[in-house]
């Protein structure tokens, strides 16, 4: 069961990781803060795969990048909504 888990989810989390890559890097606001949510989802993810496969200095690695993305994503909202008050 772990071994199948492995296998076909080590493919999510890339498909989940290059989505959230392509969706960080848009110019649009909205879809940028999407990404920063799908890197912290991914992340996460790849730190549960590591812990099953007893790759701890990765699990650690993952969960820090899961708390970058979240804060990313706070900070961007926060921003843009700085950005929106500021406009009208």
């Amino acid at each position: 069961m772990i071994e199948t888990y492995l296998q076909y989810g080590q493919w999510v989390i890339l498909f989940l990781s290059i989505m959230s890559l392509y969706l960080v890097s848009s110019v649009k606001h909205e879809t940028r803060l999407n990404g920063y949510i799908l890197t912290g989802v991914s992340r996460f993810a790849g730190a549960t795969i590591f812990i099953f496969v007893d790759l701890y200095a990765f699990v650690i690695a993952n969960l820090i990048q899961t708390y970058i993305a979240f804060q990313g994503y706070f900070k961007n909202k926060n921003a843009g909504e700085i950005y929106r008050t500021d406009k009208s």
